[in-house]
């Protein structure tokens, strides 16, 4: 394709459909991501419309793999979307490895359209492995990590002399090679981006779906908000400061209650989620926006489904959250081996402070829920029953369990392809959190997925036994709202516990 000097006035962002595993739990956030890019394009004056593919026909299910589906609008119709808006560029995000494929297929349909339609794409994956992604004929760039300004100086690029040379975190072809340009550089002060553009998302459908993040809810409507970026831990599993970048980079907390006050007088928003990988790293701003919200008396509830980041919680923030609105808290705890956390997985977090914080939140009257992985290398199958033994004995409300899975760009995958511990069907495209893609010693993958759904099955059925109200405050949206869904996971992990054999 010719990248001389061109014309860019429109732009279609597509989020690709939702790739997920048979019997696993499906959720419908707004994507925030896209709707800040178009944000920012609005805002320089270009005209942007936005395709959610999964929010635009939730109900619309295909199998693509024995043990895939899909979630969202056909690729006909979707080919039609794109012909009547007539997008001079499109971008396409993929925020997971398991989208590429669809995310290929998109890019190849815009180009069906349109082969002068310029294709872009973005997210975990393509960040991860630009030139992977740029070997394909229908993607035409990619733009690396955080993309605000990246899209702003692609379009720029495009519209002028065609050298994407100087553009920070992009990659590119030229004369037959692929260039790829490093992502350096990060928006120190991200008050300075536009709310995302919600106007231009479909929120009735998400508040009427009431499926978020966490996939549950205490009130509607409700919907995910973000008051960070970036995350200065080193934990090896997690890609998002391959993304985002290890500097900690707070909004202000009036920009963030202004943000909130437009929620609630645009949509009548009641809950939120806040997805932020570090609310409160940096306490005194933490303490000024919870203040903030009680002195303006927004009186919404509220959780952290991302996972808060535990090392950066105490006792006196914990009591503000509550005072704020928060309803529940999720601990990122991950292990309950300190040797694990340490060693292994290098987070930085002592098990012990995790005991008395889970305490006193349950002193506040807070849902405590926690996130945990297993499956790591080096990691041993006592370890792993001690990361169970611990949850029960914190008696957390409610637990998610995951399996250690090597995401390109992660120092696991760095370290799984070193020791050649990768299972022979590793499949970047087919990694998921709930099967094992990584070989322990004396330990098959259905074994440990036999373990992790077995402890999900007993440490979530215990709040029942333990606390019927408690049970029927975390989880008595959901039942209404999606009863199928929570049948179709307990088949998912009962599945699972009576399932024998697969090839290493």
């Amino acid at each position: 394709m010719n990248y001389s000097r061109r014309n860019i006035k429109k732009v279609l962002l597509i989020m690709p459909h939702i790739i997920e595993l048979k019997g696993n739990t499906v959720n419908l956030p707004p994507p925030l991501g896209v709707a800040y890019l178009a944000a920012v394009l609005e805002q320089n004056g270009y005209t942007v419309k936005i395709v959610d593919l999964a929010a635009e026909d939730f109900h619309h299910r295909e199998n693509i793999a024995d043990n895939l589906f899909m979630i969202g609008l056909s690729y006909q119709e979707t080919e039609k979307r794109i012909r009547d808006f007539e997008p001079d560029m499109v971008g396409v995000s993929c925020l997971i490895s398991s989208q590429f494929k669809d995310m290929r297929k998109l890019c190849e349909l815009v180009k069906k359209v349109d082969k002068n339609i310029v294709t872009i794409v973005g997210g975990g994956h393509p960040s991860a492995l630009p030139a992977q992604s740029l070997q394909y004929e229908h993607i035409d760039f990619v733009s690396i990590g955080e993309s605000e300004c990246t899209l702003l100086g692609a379009i720029e690029a495009l519209n002028s002399n065609g050298d994407f040379s100087h553009i920070d975190g992009f990659g590119y072809k030229h004369d037959g090679n692929i260039s790829i340009t490093p992502k350096t550089k990060f928006i120190e002060n991200i008050d300075t981006i536009p709310f995302p553009a919600r106007h231009l998302l479909p929120m009735e459908t998400y508040f009427k779906t009431n499926i978020p993040q966490c996939g549950t809810s205490l009130k509607s409507p409700n919907t995910s908000i973000v008051t960070s970026r970036g995350c200065p831990a080193r934990c090896i599993y997690c890609a998002s400061s391959q993304f985002w970048g290890r500097k900690f980079r707070g909004r202000s907390p009036e920009n963030v209650l202004q943000e909130m006050e437009s929620l609630i007088r645009l949509y009548g928003v009641k809950e939120l989620s806040i997805i932020d990988d570090n609310l409160t790293l940096d306490k005194e701003r933490a303490m000024k926006l919870f203040q903030g919200m009680i002195d303006r008396r927004l009186n919404l509830v509220w959780n952290t489904p991302n996972g808060s980041a535990v090392w950066a919680l105490d006792e006196e923030l914990l009591s503000k959250m509550k005072e704020a609105g928060c309803y529940e808290v999720t601990f990122a705890v991950e292990s309950g081996d300190q040797e694990v956390l340490t060693k292994i997985i290098k987070k930085p977090l002592r098990l012990s402070s995790v005991e008395k914080l889970v305490a006193h939140a349950k002193g506040l009257g807070l849902l405590v829920k926690a996130f945990f992985m297993m499956g790591f290398p080096g990691e041993t199958r006592e370890q792993m029953k001690k990361t169970i033994d611990f949850a029960k004995r914190l008696r957390f409300d409610a637990v998610g369990i995951f399996i250690a899975t090597p995401l390109p760009g992660t120092e696991l995958y760095k370290i799984c392809k070193e020791s050649e511990c990768l299972t022979r069907d590793f499949d970047f495209e087919k990694i998921n959190f709930a099967e094992g893609s990584i070989r322990i010693p004396n330990l098959a993958p259905e074994e440990l997925e036999r373990m992790r759904s077995r402890a999900i099955l007993q440490l979530n059925i215990r709040l029942l036994l333990r606390n019927p109200f408690r049970f029927y405050k975390k989880y008595s949206n959901l039942m209404f709202t999606n009863p199928k869904g929570i049948f179709e996971f307990l088949y998912f992990l009962i599945k699972k516990i009576v399932h024998r054999g697969r090839s290493l």
